[in-house]
């Protein structure tokens, strides 16, 4: 059964992006923060031009706050895998009474095998964390979105048309106390009091791509050797004002974020250069077997 709190959610999610361009300043009060990290090369998968972009909206009342980078420099973790982790983000959204705040991180990059002659067979984005819900009328969400992954290149050549590559999603709400309202969807996960009182617990999303199977698809061969992703990492909180002025209250952070890959080593293909020096050995072999006879 679907959730009221998420369903509130839903509609102040589509009354945000409604309200963004025509309410005044002293309504809402939103800050950006724009980030570009250095590029990580693993063992077998690169990730390259990773560019962070983050907005904020918190109110009522305003505030005055300034995203530092939600998702933070990333690193390989452990060092020297192809696993890309950002340890330190600041993913966090809590309100009280009446509150409510809406964080929206995005995150660009490419990915390419290390090798020139691998392919990237398969993407996995995981993310997770806690929440808290207290009171009669408090709810939190967090969203996986992506706006774009696809396949840009076959065998190191740029594809005139890539090829888009859609998720398999899976979610999970588990509570460690309380008997929440919950909900659950693709990317998306939602927590809400319900009857009242106080529930905690933790949440996972993870976004599966089979890179082979939309080549195949596609009816097109070769190795995958450049991907380019966008996606939305995103937390809502909200909450009313209990009329016996008991504590309403949501929290909902990310705790982890982790890509990793698989890839395989396709077949040596020789460049022209060293195609030509084989066919003119080659030739050369066959006249001197015939000079032999």
């Amino acid at each position: 059964m679907k959730l009221e709190a998420r369903h509130t959610m839903k509609t102040l999610h589509h009354s945000l992006s409604a309200l963004f361009g025509a309410v005044p300043l002293f309504v809402l009060a939103s800050a950006a923060h724009a980030s570009l990290y250095t590029n990580q090369v693993g063992p077998n998968i690169t990730y390259m031009n990773i560019n962070e972009f983050d907005s904020q909206s918190v109110g009522p009342p305003p505030v005055s706050s300034t995203p530092t980078g939600l998702f933070g420099a990333p690193t390989l973790s452990p060092a020297g895998s192809d696993n890309l982790s950002f340890p330190t983000s600041t993913f966090i959204a809590l309100v009280a009474d009446g509150q409510f705040e809406f964080q929206d991180g995005k995150l660009t990059m490419d990915i390419a095998p290390t090798s020139p002659t691998g392919t990237l067979d398969s993407l996995t984005f995981d993310e997770g964390g806690a929440w808290r819900v207290t009171g009669s009328d408090a709810s939190v969400e967090a969203t996986l979105l992506f706006n774009d992954l696809r396949i840009t290149s076959l065998d190191n050549v740029p594809l005139a048309d890539p090829i888009i590559v859609t998720p398999t999603f899976s979610q999970t709400i588990t509570v460690q106390n309380g008997s929440p309202s919950t909900d659950t969807g693709p990317g998306d996960v939602a927590i809400g009091t319900g009857d009242g009182g106080d529930a905690n617990g933790i949440w996972d999303i993870t976004a599966t791509f089979d890179l082979d199977a939309a080549l195949a698809d596609a009816e097109m061969t070769g190795n995958i050797t450049g991907v380019s992703v966008a996606l939305d990492d995103q937390l809502l909180g909200d909450t009313g004002v209990d009329e016996e002025s008991e504590l309403n209250l949501g929290q909902i952070d990310k705790k982890h974020i982790i890509i990793s890959g698989t890839t395989t080593t396709g077949p040596i293909v020789p460049e022209p250069a060293s195609i030509s020096g084989l066919l003119l050995g080659a030739a050369g072999l066959v006249m001197r077997r015939r000079r032999m006879a």
